[in-house]
């Protein structure tokens, strides 16, 4: 079987590594390098972490990305994971973080209560109104390392033959020959085509419109006060997210990165195409998200505002879109990259008629 896979971030990549594994010739196409500065899988990390709210599939789904990484460590024989733990910000009167913690108990899991005077002593970087609160931790969950994944990931491929084509921008799809043109018009034919194109999606195939908003979304490195640095080395990832994915997140500095901090509401505006920078301005509304929440916030300097985007669902949910010989993958709303290794799974699972479409469609819902 011969597979073309257009878009080289983690969807596509990870869809090629198990494509690759169960015997199927693949082609991949990437419009830029690859790694693609441009694509939404690359920057130092992402985070993976079980609460979700009251999506209990998504929960459970946290634990099978799990083992999908542990799978893909194997065979690249390097592991890019570091574990911080969670912290989510907010006490049992929170609804969201209620429903949050009721979900993790039906998926097998606990958290950790503090108190007021437990995070006052565990967490002195934060302000006295986040310890006033509450909130809770688990062990588990930290970051992934995004852009040396797809690095290791492509190097990877190639050693095992995978045809990996950097530069090669896919202009038209026909998914009933399954084939694709490239700007220079060349038409390569394939018994399958599968679309892992992130933001550009929806150019490629416009009928995805109307499910899918690419979303310009900005992140901000920040440089804390010295004498933190060591105990921010300590801390791990925070979480202040409520209805509506109002708030913010924070990735703690673990080893050769910065202090991260994002929005994590959707804009769902922008054009993938349209240049990157960020404005000063725009990090500093995301910075000020943490007022309140940490502690002498304006001796934190901002060292770099990114700009990267998302791809967004209405429900957030992942879509896998089947027509003819064609598979259209969107790991999507911001949470893509840590579902990245069983996304790629179900999409070749799909094209080899190993499962079924509506199952799937109905797992991807995370419900």
């Amino acid at each position: 079987m011969r597979v073309i896979i257009v878009g080289g971030g983690i969807a596509g990549l990870a869809t090629a590594w198990s494509l690759q594994k169960s015997g199927v010739q693949v082609t991949l196409l990437e419009q830029g390098p690859l790694p693609n500065p441009q694509a939404s899988s690359v920057d130092d990390h992402r985070l993976i972490r079980y609460p979700y709210g009251p999506r209990l599939g998504f929960t459970r789904m946290v634990g099978d990305a799990y083992a999908a990484w542990d799978e893909m460590w194997a065979d690249l024989g390097e592991r890019h994971y570091v574990e911080t733990g969670t912290l989510v910000l907010g006490g049992p009167a929170d609804a969201y973080n209620k429903a949050t913690v009721a979900t993790l108990a039906h998926a097998g899991h606990t958290v950790d209560w503090l108190t007021e005077a437990e995070l006052a002593r565990d967490y002195p970087l934060l302000e006295e109104a986040a310890i006033a609160t509450g909130g809770f931790r688990m062990n588990s969950g930290g970051a992934l390392r995004c852009g040396r994944i797809v690095q290791a990931l492509a190097r990877h491929l190639a050693f095992l033959g995978a045809d990996l084509r950097p530069h090669s921008p896919v202009v038209d799809v026909d998914p009933v020959l399954a084939q694709v043109t490239l700007s220079d018009s060349t038409r390569l034919t394939a018994d399958a085509v599968v679309v892992t194109a992130g933001a550009w999606a929806t150019k490629l195939l416009p009928a995805l419109a109307s499910t899918l908003t690419p979303s310009r979304q900005v992140i901000v490195y920040v440089a804390p006060p010295p004498e933190t640095v060591a105990t921010w080395q300590r801390m791990p990832m925070l979480l202040n997210i409520g209805e509506n994915n109002a708030g913010f997140y924070l990735v703690p500095p673990i080893p050769g990165t910065g202090l991260k901090i994002g929005d994590h509401r959707f804009s769902r505006t922008g054009d993938p195409d349209a240049p990157r920078t960020a404005t000063i301005a725009e990090a500093r509304a995301v910075l000020e998200q943490c007022r309140g929440q940490i502690r002498n916030l304006d001796a934190y300097r901002i060292l770099e505002p990114k700009a990267c985007f998302y791809t967004v669902e209405p429900h957030e949910s992942f879509v896998f879109h089947q027509q003819d010989k064609l598979l259209a993958v969107s790991a999507c709303s911001g949470h893509g990259f840590k579902f990245g290794s069983i996304i790629g799974k179900t999409a070749a699972s799909l094209v080899q008629g190993q499962r079924d479409l509506a199952e799937v469609k109905h797992w991807a819902t995370g419900v």
